[in-house]
């Protein structure tokens, strides 16, 4: 199709429309496409790595790290750094005995006299009664260790208590009734304790006091005698409270034979929480979503799984971040991205391996061929009303 004017063309050559409309639209795609007021909800592979070498002009700057066999060996298996820290507590002195009496404790004093007799009737002895073993009088005393160690007994008196042992405080107490009492004997336990206990509260059935036994018990006993929470274990964190000191580690990380389910000591105070590990999944998927851990462990694999996977038509594969915080040798806080390209096969065994950590963030990159898709979409949208006309002229 040619212009012609008074009879006559233009020009040498004929202008040919559709070509300069084909050309007119390819430049304003390509130029729509490198527009960076497109909407994205991801950063490409390609601003995602230059930004990582731009780090003097980052407000956070950060390391990307390519996810391989080497990386998944120096990681190793994800550990919450409190159990380290419990297992170091468990290094700390033990009493050798649980026994031990210590002020407020309630002690229950047995004592048993045969013949003349402080505490019952004086036995009298007949000649029916000759042969037959002798019956001893009980008499049952409760007594409450003072501030300074000290109790009181009838006919006894004071006498310290604190710090000795239900054995050393029996033969003491005998010791002083011997004048007064024709054959006495005596049994001191110890019913309640202040001190020789630990305390447990939170997401647990009973809380409250319990008294530390000669069975030692470690952290795991006492949560058991404090009766099963109602809320799901992956989603409990332990709390322990010794000293100074104040660990938590969530409670699934914990196993019986572990360094960190150790002794407890007395005045330990245990803590049970709800606490849900989760990550974050953004970028190029169907759906950002919050995705609980459910379980001990959770790998990468598994996390792209439950999260949907990338979207085929706008992700990138070979794009696929793990945003995390963590600590250098030297301590401090530093951000760090792992990558993993899904085109390569091994990836997905790598993927098994690496273990996902709690507030993780997972991005699925854009595809840069995603900005033409919209480019394309907004010139459909911008000329169909256009061509809608012409149609309908013709």
């Amino acid at each position: 199709m040619s212009i012609e004017h008074d009879g006559g063309q233009t020009g040498d050559r004929p202008l040919d429309l559709p070509k300069f409309h084909v050309f007119g639209v390819v430049a304003a795609v390509l130029a729509l496409a490198g527009c960076a007021s497109l909407p994205a909800n991801a950063p490409t592979v390609h601003q995602i790595t230059k930004a990582a070498k731009a780090e003097s002009s980052a407000q956070i700057p950060y390391r990307l790290v390519p996810i391989d066999a080497g990386v998944i060996d120096h990681l190793g298996a994800a550990q919450d750094p409190g159990l380290y820290a419990l297992a170091a507590l468990a290094g700390d002195p033990a009493p050798q005995r649980a026994d031990l009496i210590r002020k407020g404790d309630t002690l229950t004093i047995a004592v048993f006299e045969v013949g003349v007799s402080l505490f019952g009737a004086p036995t009298v002895t007949t000649a029916a009664d000759s042969g037959r073993a002798p019956v001893a009088n009980v008499q049952t005393l409760v007594a409450m260790v003072r501030e300074d160690g000290s109790i009181d007994l009838p006919y006894v008196g004071r006498m310290q208590a604190g710090g000795m042992y239900p054995e050393q405080l029996a033969a003491m107490i005998k010791s002083r009734m011997r004048p007064l009492s024709e054959s006495p004997d005596v049994i001191v336990n110890i019913t309640d304790s202040l001190e020789t206990a630990v305390y447990i509260g939170g997401a647990v059935s009973r809380p409250g006091r319990f008294r530390l036994t000669t069975a030692h018990e470690h952290l795991l006993d006492a949560l058991a005698l404090a009766g099963s929470s109602p809320l799901d274990v992956n989603e409990l964190e332990v709390t322990l409270v010794r000293g100074a000191h104040t660990v938590s580690v969530p409670l699934n990380q914990i196993g019986m034979g572990d360094p960190a389910n150790l002794r407890l000591l007395p005045g330990d105070r245990i803590s049970l929480q709800r606490v849900r590990q989760s990550y974050t999944v953004f970028g190029a998927t169907d759906k950002v979503s919050q995705v609980p851990f459910e379980a001990r462990e959770v790998s990468l694999a598994e996390a792209l799984a439950r999260a949907g996977g990338p979207a085929d038509s706008r992700a990138n594969p070979r794009g696929i971040y793990i945003f995390r915080l963590e600590k250098s040798d030297d301590g401090k806080p530093r951000a760090t991205v792992y990558q993993l390209n899904l085109l390569q096969p091994d990836a997905y065994f790598i993927a098994q391996k690496f273990a996902m950590r709690d507030k993780d963030v997972i991005l699925f990159a854009n595809s840069s061929t995603n900005a033409l898709q919209k480019a394309l979409g907004l010139l459909s949208q911008l000329f169909s009303p256009a061509v809608a006309v012409r149609t309908a002229t013709q």
